[in-house]
């Protein structure tokens, strides 16, 4: 027996099956924006996006991504805050691509292809950095799952200084997924317990499309002490035959001291003691910090492995109101940038940061290395972590 219910009508499906959208006008615009930094020649995507012939005939994959939000990568909740680095997509440009998709990927009239021939941004955008150090030259093989790096690069500071601007530039793009730099002391070793590895300071990241130079707010900057080093957090991925990365980093020091310290909080101590028991699909975990002054927002990122699931930060103020600062609903260990509050965030003294997050230990996950043992916290990929990161500034720095 059919069910009550109302039609539901689907309006812009009609509009466009009435009116295919156009590639050169409605579509390659949309490719161009959100998806050939990473979709070209020498690219970390797995096909090009520069012509109409290579866009249709991926058309069926592209859509697929699109509706399950794999596509653009590292998306957030859009009605929480906005993130300028947070590759949105919005309703009536997924409705297009998939329209135009549906309709047969038509061509047009259109004489000239606008993704043929595209140019991209190629050298230091800042001109010459001061300093220019280098990555590990690491031979990347054909095929297989590279475990993370970590190698520490000496600095020749003779004095302390403060970096304003970061870029990163890969030798060979296809195979760097992701490169995070951290400032540690000079006798830091990861084999240390944590609590003997001494005070880390984030400095910056790299992750694919992200060409351009990283340029902290204006009057903050990160410090290098004397004598301290850069860790890195390498994650290299195969791409079918061996190449060799030597990546570039260029830092930009201040001439002055700036007002302010450009800050990272690590949050939970990566989840040490995290017991995912076998099958668990939502294990949730919890964790806070409260900022007994002060301090201006300016960045969250989520930290978790190949179970996690889902992460959201909120703040209990003072008062004991809450507000949600990020929600990262569809968790991917593939794609962990620090996501950057476009319009910074103010919050007084005595307010709480926390940070829920779930992870799935079970057979519907296929990341997962094996749902049917106990997962416990750990530094290697087929463990677990659980943290996240606060970039800050103390407002009463001066």
């Amino acid at each position: 027996m059919p069910a009550d219910g109302c039609e539901i009508a689907f309006p812009a499906r009609e509009q466009h099956a009435a009116n295919t959208p156009d590639y050169a006008a409605d579509v390659a615009p949309i490719l161009k924006e959100r998806c050939v930094n990473c979709h070209r020649e020498g690219g970390i995507a797995p096909f090009a996006m520069n012509s109409h012939q290579m866009v249709m005939g991926w058309s069926a994959m592209i859509k697929e991504t699109l509706m399950t939000k794999r596509m653009p990568p590292a998306q957030v909740d859009p009605d929480i805050n906005h993130f300028s680095n947070a590759r949105y997509i919005s309703k009536e440009e997924l409705q297009t691509l998939v329209h135009w998709i549906d309709a047969g990927a038509p061509r047009g009239t259109e004489g000239t292809d606008p993704l043929e021939g595209l140019t991209f941004q190629e050298g230091w955008q800042l001109g010459e950095p001061d300093l220019i150090v280098y990555a590990e030259d690491f031979v990347v093989p054909a095929t297989g799952v590279i475990d993370y790096r970590y190698p520490i690069i000496d600095l020749p500071f003779e004095e302390d200084v403060w970096v304003k601007a970061v870029q990163f530039i890969p030798q060979e793009r296809t195979v760097v997924h992701h490169m995070i730099a951290s400032v540690v002391e000079p006798q830091y070793s990861r084999d240390a317990p944590a609590e003997e590895r001494g005070d880390v300071r984030f400095l910056e990241g790299y992750a694919p499309g992200k060409e351009e130079a990283t340029i902290f707010p204006e009057g903050t900057g990160v410090f290098i002490p004397k004598g301290h080093k850069i860790r890195l957090d390498s994650h290299y991925t195969t791409m079918g035959r061996e190449v060799r990365d030597r990546t570039a980093i260029g830092l930009y020091l201040s001439d002055e001291v700036p007002e302010h310290e450009f800050r990272t909080y690590r949050l939970s101590h990566e989840g040490e003691s995290l017991v995912i028991e076998p099958g668990n699909m939502d294990h949730r975990v919890y964790a806070s910090y409260v900022f007994y002054k002060e301090v201006t927002m300016y960045a969250f990122r989520p930290h978790m492995h190949t179970r996690g699931k889902d992460m959201r930060f909120k703040v209990i103020y003072p008062d004991n109101t809450t507000e949600d600062l990020i929600n990262v609903a569809n968790y991917n260990f593939g794609w962990q940038p620090t996501y950057r509050l476009t319009e910074p965030k103010v919050l007084p003294a005595g307010s709480r940061v926390v940070i829920d997050g779930a992870f799935d230990n079970s057979e519907y996950n296929p990341g997962a290395w094996d749902h049917t043992q106990v997962s416990n916290g750990g530094q290697q990929t087929w463990d677990e972590m659980f943290a996240g990161y606060l970039t800050y500034t103390f407002n009463d720095e001066m």
